[in-house]
């Protein structure tokens, strides 16, 4: 018989056997090792409190040991007992191996509060307290608890985030294991807005006005957060202001007082302002509100969507009379273009065919021509800006003094305008109310005229052409 075939033979000899015996068979899995260890390797008490540290995975009796008496004793059974501050080891040892345990006695008064924020927004998002010198894990370990007083409205959850349902100056204190602990004084405050929840703006490029908030209220500067349901009609930008020293909300934080807001074009903007979690909303106003092209492009592109009434006339008219006039084509010179346009002042000067329809500048000097006041020659030079901005003749506003006759000097404007690659002197005021050319077109400036000032009209500090799309009435 081969050598296979009795093995198998025997094996099943051996169980018949154990059968015929009524026995059983047994099997054995391989043991596990059980990991030797403390129950903790860490413990914080307070002065006078007890633990109890077991070793794991042995059933054999352990020897205890502190390396601190003054800090924490124990007993032959590990019972743990702290007596005075500090830290210490407490050590098991079983089969000649050794295991650890860190024990911190912690003073309660000793423990200090540090807020995330010198104070809370009500109803905004929470504010840590921050026991100063403890990670999160220590903290919960510490077992930590917290009361508020002096406010209903402050709570403050088991992980020491404190929120507020009203305003108000608070007291917070801290216990370990139910001793107490060290008291501070928070403040929760109103977010209040907007001084004015409106905001009303001249729609002239660069123009910037500061929004405050309401009630001289600061916020920390990291906490405001800004959008702008239109970034092309404003830009906004937060203020900063570091608080001094006697101020009440500290002065170890930047500190925000509301908003820088810049004019773009104009149009409607809401301008949203969070602060730990609370939203209010400033409302941007510019020009009419409704969204346009500036004056001087509405022309140029014939699209005066977002105009209405005498501004939309206005423009229209312009329109047309570049386009009657050939004065946006290049088989006119910059000289011709220009002659066109002093003639038709010199032509409409003082015929007030309107009757005061149309009172302001550029359309007034339009429609109705002069009305005999102190400010037509700034009229005049205004307009004159405007009309070759259209048709893109660089021009410049100028401003300072001229002789109206016996040495009498008074406050002038004129213009200086780029024609054909050279620049010259015009008074169109001075040649519509005399129907002539005698002011036009000079390379020096006259003897009767005393420059102060002269550059672009909206770099001069103006409002461009139209603070507000009425302007052009």
């Amino acid at each position: 018989m081969k050598k296979k075939q009795k093995i198998l033979l025997m094996i099943m000899s051996l169980f018949v056997s154990v059968f015929a015996l009524g026995g059983t068979v047994t099997t054995y899995a391989a043991s596990k090792t059980t990991t030797v260890a403390l129950n903790t390797n860490a413990s914080y008490l307070v002065k006078g409190e007890t633990t109890t540290l077991k070793v794991k995975g042995t059933s054999k009796k352990a020897t205890w040991k502190t390396s601190n008496k003054r800090v924490a004793t124990v007993s032959s059974k590990g019972k743990v007992k702290a007596v005075g501050y500090g830290s210490t080891y407490i050590s098991a040892t079983v089969d000649k191996k050794t295991y650890k345990c860190k024990v911190t006695v912690v003073n309660p008064a000793k423990i200090t509060l540090e807020p995330s924020k010198p104070f809370i927004i009500v109803d905004g998002d929470s504010v840590s307290l921050n026991p100063k010198g403890y990670s999160a894990a220590t903290i919960k370990k510490l077992g930590i608890t917290y009361k508020t007083s002096k406010n209903s409205g402050a709570n403050v959850s088991k992980s020491g985030e404190v929120t507020a349902t009203k305003a108000g100056k608070f007291d917070v204190t801290a216990y370990v294991h139910g001793k107490k602990g060290k008291t501070i004084e928070m403040k929760a405050v109103v977010y209040p807005g907007f001084k004015e929840p409106e905001l009303k703006m001249h729609a002239s490029e660069g123009n910037q006005v500061f929004a405050p908030f309401a009630d001289d209220f600061f916020a920390l500067y990291d906490d405001v957060n800004v959008s702008s349901s239109n970034e092309d009609v404003v830009k906004v930008e937060k203020n900063l202001k570091l608080l001094l020293d006697d101020s009440e909300y500290g002065s170890e934080y930047d500190y925000c007082g509301g908003l820088f807001v810049e004019s773009l074009k104009e149009g409607t903007a809401i301008i949203s302002v969070t602060i730990q979690g609370v939203t209010e909303d400033l409302t941007v106003i510019v020009g009419d509100g409704r969204e346009k092209l500036a004056p001087v492009d509405a022309v140029k592109n014939n699209d005066f969507t977002g105009y209405e009434g005498n501004p939309l006339t206005t423009l229209q008219w312009v329109r047309n009379f570049i386009d009657t006039n050939n004065l946006m084509s290049d088989t006119l010179s910059d000289r011709e273009k220009i002659t066109i346009i002093q003639n038709y002042f010199n032509q409409t000067f003082n015929q007030n065919p309107n009757g005061g329809t149309y009172t302001k500048t550029i359309s007034r000097i339009l429609f109705d021509g002069v009305f005999n006041s102190d400010n037509d020659c700034s009229s005049y030079a205004e307009t004159m800006c405007f009309l070759l901005e259209c048709i893109d003749i660089e021009v410049y506003f100028s401003e300072g003094s001229a002789d109206v006759g016996n040495n009498e000097w008074r406050g002038h404007a004129w213009n200086k305008v780029k024609a054909d690659g050279k620049w010259y002197y015009i008074d169109a005021y001075w040649n519509a109310y005399r129907n002539n050319f005698d002011y036009f077109m000079s390379e020096t400036l006259w003897d009767n005229h005393r420059l102060e000032d002269e550059g672009y009209y909206a770099e001069l500090g103006y409002d461009s052409y139209v603070p507000y799309s009425n302007d052009l009435n």
